[in-house]
C-alpha cells in the first residue's frame, strides 16, 4: 500500500473513532467501563499464545488444500466455515479455561444495536475513504467494490482477527496493568507479524518503513477497542477498510 493509501486509511479510522466517541456519549450505557481480570493473567497470555499457536498450525493444513472447497456461489459461506475451523482453538481455550466472551470483547448484550452502529460507521469511514482518495463522485463504485458477494469470504475472517487480537489484549493489558504499554506491545505483534511473509515477497526498504505506519495505527485503534471492550461495532469497519486495498476502480 502506498503513502496515499494509508493516508485515506487514517482519515476513515479517524471518522469511525470520532463517530464511536459521539455515540458513546450519547448511549454510554452500551459501552459501561468493565476490565476483566484475571488471577494469574500472565499465565492465560501463555495459553492464548498456544492457542495462537494452534491457530497457526491449523492455518497450515489450508494451505496445505486440507480445507472445505470454495468455488462455486456457496464459495463464500464455506470459506467462513474454513475460518472457522481455523481459529476454532481460541473458542476451545475459552471453554477449556471457563471464560466468557466479554474476555474476547464480545459482549452478549445488545448485539444488534452494537452490530447497526458499526455498519452505519463502515459507510461514513468508506465515504471517508473515496472522498481522500479517489473523489466525491466514485463513492458508488467503491461501494460496489468493497461490498460484493465474493468478498463475504473475508468478513468472517476478519472476525476471529478481531476475536484473536482481543484475546490478547484483554489478557496483556490484565497483566501489564497499562492500557498504553499494552497497546504498544499488541499494535508491535500485529506490525511484526506482517515481516515474515514482506520478507519472503521480496519487499523493498520502503515497503518495509510502510510497518510503522500499520503500528500506529493498529496501536491508536486498539487503545479506543480497550475502552470499548467490544468488537462488534469495530467489525464492519475493520472489513470495509480491509477491503479497500483491492479496489480498482476504471
Amino acid at each position: 500500500m502506498n503513502l496515499e493509501h494509508y493516508q485515506a486509511l487514517y482519515y476513515a479510522y479517524a471518522a469511525a473513532l470520532v463517530g464511536w466517541f459521539i455515540v458513546l456519549c450519547l448511549r454510554p450505557k452500551l459501552w459501561p467501563v468493565d476490565v476483566p481480570r484475571f488471577p494469574q493473567p500472565w499465565r492465560e497470555i501463555g495459553y492464548a499464545l498456544l492457542a495462537g499457536l494452534a491457530v497457526v498450525g491449523i492455518g497450515k493444513l489450508y494451505t496445505a488444500g486440507i480445507r472445505f472447497p470454495t468455488s462455486g456461489f456457496w464459495g463464500p459461506v464455506l470459506e467462513s466455515a474454513n475460518q472457522a475451523v481455523i481459529f476454532s482453538p481460541i473458542f476451545v481455550l475459552l471453554w477449556l479455561r471457563g471464560q466468557g466472551w466479554e474476555t474476547v470483547w464480545l459482549p452478549k448484550k445488545a448485539i444488534p444495536l452494537r452490530l447497526l452502529v458499526g455498519v452505519i460507521l463502515s459507510l461514513l469511514t468508506l465515504f471517508v475513504f473515496t472522498v481522500s482518495k479517489f473523489g466525491f463522485t466514485s463513492y458508488l463504485d467503491v461501494l460496489g467494490n468493497v461490498y460484493s458477494w465474493s468478498n463475504a469470504r473475508v468478513l468472517t475472517q476478519v472476525f476471529f482477527e478481531d476475536v484473536a487480537i482481543a484475546l490478547l489484549m484483554v489478557r496483556f493489558t490484565a497483566a501489564m496493568r497499562n492500557a498504553w504499554l499494552a497497546a504498544i506491545v499488541v499494535g508491535l505483534l500485529f506490525a511484526a507479524g506482517h515481516i515474515p511473509p514482506m520478507l519472503s515477497q521480496g519487499a523493498s526498504t520502503k515497503e518495509l518503513t510502510a510497518l510503522l505506519f500499520d503500528f500506529a495505527l493498529a496501536t491508536g485503534i486498539v487503545r479506543v477497542l480497550q475502552r470499548a471492550a467490544d468488537i462488534w461495532w469495530f467489525w464492519p469497519i475493520h472489513f470495509t477498510m480491509d477491503m479497500t486495498q483491492f479496489v480498482r476502480l476504471t
